[in-house]
C-alpha cells in the first residue's frame, strides 16, 4: 500500500508528540510515508470556536504535499481527540465559512484516537453542533471510519490523583464526571454512528502522564491500526 497517512493532532498538541507515533507507522509491518500537520501548540491556543480554518488550512497543505510528494491520489488520516473533529470537518464537500476544502476526495480512511464526537465543551461546542448537524455520523460512504475510544479510568470526585482529574474533565466538558473513559474523553463520547467504534481497554488519552499506554504508543497502535 503506497497510500500515504497525515496526522493531525490534538488541542493545544505540538507536532513533536506525534514523532513516536509516526516512527512506528513508518516501520515495518507498516512501513508507511508519514505526514504530520504542523500546528504548533501557539496556534491552537489563539483558536476560538467556531473559528478553525488556521488548522483546517493547515490540514489541507499536509495532505496536499503528501499526495505530490508520494503521486497517491488520496491519504489516511489519523486524528487525535480535537484533530479527529477538525478531519472530520475538512473531509465537507460543501463550504466551510466560505472555504470549500472537499476533502472526501482525497481521503481513503479516517481514523480517530480519543475524539469527542458529542460534546457540551464550551470552546468547542459550536463547531462540534455545526459538524454533527451538517456531517453526521459516518457521512460519507466511500471512507472508511473507525472511533477509537479509551476504556479504563473511571471518574471520581474523590480518588486517586488520575481519577479525580478524570473526573473534572468528564463532568466539565460531557456533564456527567461519573463514567469511563480514557482519562480526558469518555469512551461513550467517541462514539461515531456508522463508522467502525474500537473500544481499547486501558488506553489512555495523551502522551505526557502515559507514554506506554497512550493511543500512539507502541503497544497501543497495533491494537487499532490494520
Amino acid at each position: 500500500m503506497n497510500r500515504p497517512i497525515v496526522i493531525l493532532g490534538g488541542w493545544l498538541s505540538s507536532p513533536e508528540d506525534y514523532l513516536g507515533m509516526a516512527r512506528i507507522l513508518a516501520a515495518p509491518p507498516y512501513s508507511r510515508i508519514v505526514y504530520i500537520t504542523q500546528v504548533a501548540r501557539s496556534r491552537w491556543a489563539t483558536l476560538r470556536d467556531p473559528d478553525f480554518a488556521p488548522v483546517l488550512n493547515l490540514l489541507a497543505e499536509t495532505v496536499e504535499i503528501a499526495r505530490s510528494e508520494t503521486g497517491s491520489a488520496d491519504v489516511d488520516l489519523i486524528g487525535h481527540s480535537a484533530g479527529g473533529r477538525l478531519a472530520r470537518a475538512y473531509l465537507a464537500a460543501e463550504p466551510l465559512d466560505g472555504v470549500r476544502y472537499n476533502g472526501q476526495s482525497y481521503v481513503s480512511s479516517l481514523i480517530t484516537l480519543g475524539t469527542a464526537h458529542s460534546t457540551v465543551e464550551v470552546w468547542v461546542a459550536n463547531f462540534a453542533g455545526i459538524l454533527n448537524e451538517r456531517y453526521p455520523g459516518a457521512y460519507y460512504p466511500h471512507i472508511n471510519y473507525r472511533s477509537v475510544a479509551g476504556r479504563g479510568v473511571r471518574g471520581r470526585r474523590i480518588g486517586a490523583i488520575e481519577a479525580m482529574i478524570a473526573w473534572r474533565s468528564y463532568e466539565v466538558s460531557f456533564g456527567n464526571g461519573d463514567q469511563d473513559g480514557d482519562g480526558v474523553i469518555p469512551t461513550s463520547a467517541c462514539y461515531l454512528a456508522g463508522a467502525d467504534n474500537l473500544v481499547i481497554d486501558g488506553a489512555r488519552h495523551v502522551l505526557y502522564n502515559a507514554p506506554r499506554t497512550w493511543y500512539g504508543a507502541p503497544d497501543v497502535v497495533p491494537l487499532w491500526m490494520d
